[in-house]
C-alpha cells in the first residue's frame, strides 16, 4: 500500500478523525508531533500540530502542507496525507526513525550511499519544481517503510515569483540550522540556489562519517576517500564552485566511489 492510500477514501480535514498518543514524538518552539491512529482505518500515522499562531509559524506549516501535497507520489519526499484548513495541523506517515538514530549504520559505505541517493532523488524532484529545502539536517531525514524521505519543508522557498511575502526572509538574517546551512543562508537566504541544499548534503555526509557536529562556514571533511573528495566538492564556500544540481552531485559521488 502506498503512503497516499493509508487513509483510504474517508473524509479529510477533521482532526477528530485521529486518536493521538499520550506523549509527543518530538516538540519544538512552534509545533509538536504525536503518534496517532486514524480511527476509521486503524492506520498508524504521525500528526504534527502547530503550537503558535505567530505569522512565521503559520507560514511555515502552510509551506510544509503545500509541498507535501505537491509531490505526494515521490518515494523520497514525506507526503502530507491530511491537514487542517487553517494550517494548524497535518498528518504524515509514521516514521521508524531518522538519520540521527541511524548514524552508526551510516559508517557503512553502502548505507550512506543509499541515504545520499535518496536525498538527491528528493532534491531533484523539489528543485525541478523550483523549491528549495534550506534546512537539510539529519533530524529531517526520516525512514518510512525502509525508504529514506526528506521531511520538514517549513523553511523551504517556493519557486521564484510564487513566494507569498518576499520580505519575510530578510537580508542579513540567518535561516536554517547552524553548521548544516550553507554560508550564504546567513547573508541572503532568499537568494540561495539549489547548491545551498547540496552544501547541506555535504555537511550531512561529514557528520555521518566523523560523528562531529558541523560549525557554520566550516566544512566537516572526513579523512577517508571517497567521502573526503565528495564533501570537499559540495562544501566550497563560493556557491558557483559547488555541484549545481542534485544529478551532478550524484554523478560526482558515483564517480568517486568507482575510483576508490
Amino acid at each position: 500500500m502506498s503512503a497516499s492510500d493509508l487513509l483510504g477514501e474517508h473524509p479529510r480535514h477533521d482532526q477528530k478523525a485521529y486518536r493521538l498518543g499520550h506523549r509527543p514524538l518530538g516538540r519544538g518552539g512552534q509545533a509538536e508531533v504525536y503518534p496517532a491512529e486514524h480511527k476509521s482505518t486503524g492506520a498508524l500515522v504521525a500528526l504534527k500540530r502547530r503550537r503558535s499562531w505567530n505569522v512565521e509559524a503559520v507560514a511555515r506549516m502552510q509551506r510544509e502542507i503545500e509541498f507535501g501535497q505537491l509531490l505526494m507520489g515521490d518515494d523520497h519526499i514525506m507526503p502530507v496525507l491530511d491537514f487542517g484548513l487553517k494550517h494548524d495541523w497535518f498528518v504524515m506517515p509514521l516514521a521508524q526513525g531518522n538519520a540521527e538514530d541511524a548514524r552508526l549504520s551510516l559508517l557503512e559505505d553502502g548505507a550512506l550511499t543509499a541515504l545520499v541517493t535518496a536525498i538527491c532523488s528528493a532534491l531533484e524532484a523539489a528543485h525541478g519544481k523550483g523549491w528549495l529545502h534550506r534546512d537539510l539536517k539529519p533530524a529531517n531525514l526520516l525512514l518510512v517503510d525502509g525508504r529514506w524521505t526528506v521531511a520538514d519543508w517549513g523553511l523551504g522557498r517556493r519557486p521564484r515569483g510564487d513566494t507569498t511575502f518576499t520580505g519575510r526572509t530578510k537580508t542579513g538574517e540567518f535561516l536554517g540550522s547552524e553548521g548544516f546551512a550553507a554560508p550564504e543562508q546567513a547573508t541572503d537566504a532568499h537568494e540561495a540556489t539549489a547548491c545551498a541544499d547540496l552544501y547541506s548534503l555535504g555537511q550531512i555526509i561529514g557528520w555521518a562519517r566523523t560523528g562531529r557536529t558541523p560549525k557554520h562556514g566550516a566544512p566537516l571533511v572526513p579523512d577517508e576517500e571517497p567521502w573526503r573528495s565528495i564533501v570537499i566538492a559540495a562544501t566550497q564556500m563560493k556557491p558557483d564552485a559547488r555541484p549545481q544540481t542534485a544529478r551532478e552531485f550524484l554523478e560526482i559521488m558515483n564517480a568517486r566511489i568507482r575510483r576508490a
